[in-house]
């Protein structure tokens, strides 16, 4: 059973499951390997990050890669990117998955900012789990950051958001009594969730549940002024949602939301996807030819072919591709698969 807490959680009984038996082939979903999110300026966001904990970090990716990839990403029209910085960071022996893939690219780049407000269509914000809220407020105060309003909730059951230098959503929640950790400077052990607005609720739920996530717990339907203003909101609100997670999975969460009032049609980022802010999240496959052939017999939407990744050399054992919600909100399918030949880039890409 999935197990979920948090601020105004509703009563055990509201918790669901649906994965009982169905005439669809499992894809294989195991996981959340990470979430991408651009940036601007990639020194000041990576001591941002760091600052919160993501003090762990993988890099020497290639800056440029294949057509393929380029494709993968929406980038129809170019031969290759270019990357400026990227590094794949977490937090150290964290409670389940924390990876952020940070990337400023060069080219193409975009330098709109995010989503305004955490009720916009799309991948809207990520959920850090803290042990004690307020020594971490404290601390990041001091680090001369702002929050969107106090904290809401009681302690051991309240949440406050933030951003971070881009203007990226975070919601900080607590959901066991504090306790510090004094060999912490910060408090956060967790990325428990990442959140997606949707436009119609039932029919992502049903999506969703088609690649996995069968498990869903309902959350409240509406909220009172006092939790509206946490979310930057200025009056009461209606919702329809769920959190919803992979049974036997990694304990890796989304939270699925149709806001119902407020109201925003304003659809997610469109592609290419190098938009500054949470533009995709990536999900661990066992078996990538098999998920993709599976998916597209059902008429899923993907960008592009399956591209190798990510050595830059096209050979690799490893591939992802880009599939669409019904929203467009970009999930990323990473995964082994067979090896295949390099595939040279188009005749106009020799040219250039």
């Amino acid at each position: 059973m999935l197990v979920l807490a948090g601020a105004c959680a509703e009563p055990e009984a509201l918790i669901e499951r649906q994965d009982r038996p169905t005439q669809t082939a499992d894809i294989g979903l195991t996981g959340r390997i990470h979430f991408n999110t651009q940036t601007g300026d990639f020194a000041r966001s990576r001591a941002f990050y760091r600052m919160l904990g993501f003090t762990a970090g993988v890099g020497g990716f290639p800056k440029t890669n294949t057509h393929e990839m380029a494709r993968s990403l929406g980038m129809y029209d170019l031969c290759t990117y270019e990357i400026q910085k990227i590094e794949v960071i977490s937090i150290p022996a964290s409670w389940g998955p924390t990876s952020i893939d940070l990337i400023q690219f060069a080219e193409p780049f975009n330098p709109a900012p995010p989503y305004e407000s955490p009720t916009h269509l799309g991948m809207a914000y990520a959920a850090l789990l803290t042990t004690d809220l307020d020594a971490d407020v404290t601390r990041m105060r001091e680090q001369g950051m702002e929050f969107l309003s106090e904290p809401y909730g009681v302690p051991g059951n309240r949440f406050v958001f933030f951003t971070d230098p881009d203007g990226v959503f975070f919601k900080l929640e607590e959901t066991v009594p504090p306790h510090a950790d004094s060999d912490r400077e910060m408090q956060i052990r967790a990325m428990p969730y990442v959140a997606l607005n949707v436009s119609d609720f039932e029919r992502s739920l049903a999506f969703y549940r088609r690649l996995g996530y069968t498990e869903s717990r309902r959350l409240p339907s509406t909220g009172v002024l006092e939790e509206a203003r946490a979310y930057g909101l200025d009056a009461p609100f209606q919702r329809r949602g769920a959190e919803i997670a992979i049974p036997g999975g990694d304990r890796h969460r989304l939270q699925l939301v149709q806001w119902l009032d407020p109201y925003d049609d304003e659809p997610p980022y469109p592609r290419p996807i190098n938009h500054i802010g949470i533009d995709r999240i990536a999900l661990a496959v066992t078996d990538l030819d098999l998920a993709v052939s599976t998916l597209r017999e059902e008429g899923a939407e993907f960008l592009s072919e399956i591209a190798p990744c990510c050595s830059g050399t096209g050979a690799d054992e490893t591939g992802i591709i880009n599939l669409l919600d019904p929203d467009g909100i970009f999930l990323e399918l990473v995964g082994p698969i067979a090896r295949r030949e390099p595939v040279a880039p188009p005749a106009w890409c020799e040219a250039d």
